[in-house]
């Protein structure tokens, strides 16, 4: 019974030791790569891929704030950069690798689709993954977007697939409008470049050579910024 007490005394004693500064370092990254993942939705895992090595600092408690990814979204082979600070201070930065995983669905091409084709629930379907998607992978139907390329049947979506859809083209009518304090002013005018939502075009007023530069707000309109 003795000898039990004992081992029970030891156990109790090492589960409440404090963790070390390489493994709150790691703690820190890894609590980092989940908040940074849970912005693209599906269920992220991570796992440490390489120990990091903790340069020697100056006396004083060692504390760590996580800084940035190497990449935009956490999946694959990716590191996290954290800052290390004593007392307070800033004195050097270190990174952590990890590796990631992502599960969730993605939307795959149901069947050949066609340049410039228009995605819809008729033309994709949602698929369940588990890995490292392709950089970009689709989760949901875009908006405002197309495909710029053609893309087989069966094939992950990306973003790299897309192009947003022109609303102007080079050489239609556009309806400029322009709000100088309390006025607002409506010009007619031609287009001289294409452009899709929130993009910007030059125009040209009828009988006139110059060109002035607005915001696309919707298909024929633009309006000109202060």
């Amino acid at each position: 019974m003795r000898l039990l007490a004992l081992l029970l005394c030891a156990a109790a004693l090492w589960a409440e030791a404090p963790l070390s500064p390489t493994e709150r370092l790691v703690e820190t990254a890894l609590a980092f790569a989940k908040q940074e993942g849970e912005k693209f939705g599906g269920e992220h895992r991570f796992k440490l891929a390489q120990a990091p090595r903790l340069p020697q600092v100056g006396a004083g408690a060692l504390t760590f704030e996580a800084s940035h990814l190497s990449k935009r979204e956490p999946m694959g082979r990716f590191f996290v950069v954290v800052a290390l600070l004593v007392k307070g201070q800033r004195v050097g930065m270190v990174r952590v690798d990890l590796d990631g995983t992502w599960a969730g669905n993605l939307l795959r091409a149901k069947g050949d689709l066609v340049r410039k084709a228009v995605l819809t629930e008729d033309l994709v379907e949602a698929d369940s993954f588990e890995g490292v998607p392709p950089e970009g992978a689709l989760t949901e139907l875009p908006m405002g977007q197309r495909l710029m390329r053609a893309v087989p049947s069966g094939r992950i979506l990306t973003r790299g697939d897309l192009e947003s859809i022109p609303l102007i083209q080079s050489g239609d009518r556009v309806r400029l409008t322009a709000t100088y304090e309390y006025l607002n002013i409506s010009l007619d005018t031609i287009a001289r470049s294409r452009g899709a939502l929130g993009d910007r075009v030059r125009l040209e007023a009828p009988g006139s050579h110059r060109t002035l530069t607005a915001v696309i707000t919707g298909p024929g309109a633009a309006r000109m910024q202060n």
